[in-house]
């Protein structure tokens, strides 16, 4: 292995070789015509030979360099043929996934662990925002938004399924309080949540107090705490329904906004996001 070569020098002459010409291979690697003639002399004295006639400002390969560069074009394809299969099997297929900070925690990070028992081959490199979004500048595959704002016309858009909200509190503060005045939870975030649910439904009640929280995710967490009602939108809730720790008295009605995937490739074209997303589309029951 000490006798060979530098790869460097190999790779240059396999480039001249193949064009017959110092100017065209320096131009496919970027270097200078010197860096290129220089390569290739230094092969030769290694040789002892020559292995290019210059003819009249022309390359010709003599017979030796002709049949080296014929069994070093193969060997130099075999070799970047290897390393892409040692990269392809030391790299894993990940996605990098921008969600909605509430529906991150309430509703995917709980089904994250039983998707990788599931697909352990998958990464998925998560992270919470909300809104618009620059998906190339932000280095995202994805983003997991509601489709409440206008994004760019180059983006794929693919919706999972039509939002549906509804009042939510404890059981034990419904008992209590179902025919009284009622403590309502309101949301920096999403100050017109309540508005939204009296116009889709004219369903209205008697307030006794009013509590603002900074996020989504608190005013969910007072109701599971029997603080008072708050409205919650179903994939938030789902778990906390079935288990018992929130009640819906009202049921969930659709508020005509979507939740969409957004990305800068068509998931068609690219399996990583296509898989993700049917996965996604599954577990919302849309």
């Amino acid at each position: 292995m000490h006798s060979l070569p530098p790869l460097g020098v190999l790779m240059t002459f396999c480039i001249a070789a193949k064009h017959e010409s110092f100017t065209k291979a320096a131009a496919e690697m970027h270097v200078t015509h010197g860096a290129v003639s220089k390569a290739v002399k230094k092969l030769e004295q290694h040789f002892g030979l020559p292995l290019f006639h210059r003819q009249n400002r022309q390359l010709v390969l003599t017979k030796e360099g002709q049949s080296f560069a014929e069994e070093l074009s193969d060997i130099m394809f075999r070799l970047e043929s290897a390393c892409s299969k040692v990269r392809t099997k030391k790299e894993t297929p990940s996605l990098a996934v921008s969600c909605e900070p509430s529906l991150t925690m309430r509703w995917l990070m709980p089904r994250l662990g039983e998707f990788y028992e599931r697909h352990p081959e998958m990464d998925i490199h998560l992270s919470t925002a909300g809104g618009p979004v620059d998906i190339l500048s932000a280095n995202l595959d994805m983003a997991i938004r509601r489709s409440d704002f206008v994004w760019p016309a180059s983006y794929s858009a693919t919706s999972l399924g039509t939002e549906r909200i509804g009042l939510v509190c404890s059981p034990e503060y419904w008992h209590k309080n179902k025919n009284l005045p009622k403590k309502l939870l309101h949301t920096r975030t999403r100050p017109e949540a309540w508005r939204d649910w009296i116009k889709l439904t004219s369903i209205t009640s008697d307030i006794s107090s009013e509590q603002l929280y900074d996020h989504f995710y608190f005013s969910l967490q007072a109701a599971v705490a029997g603080l008072g009602i708050a409205v919650g939108p179903e994939p938030l809730v789902i778990d906390d329904i079935r288990q018992g720790m929130l009640v819906a008295p009202f049921g969930f009605v659709n508020t005509g906004v979507d939740y969409v995937v957004l990305s800068v490739v068509n998931p068609e074209q690219d399996s990583r996001l296509n898989f993700f997303i049917s996965w996604l589309k599954g577990e919302l029951n849309f």
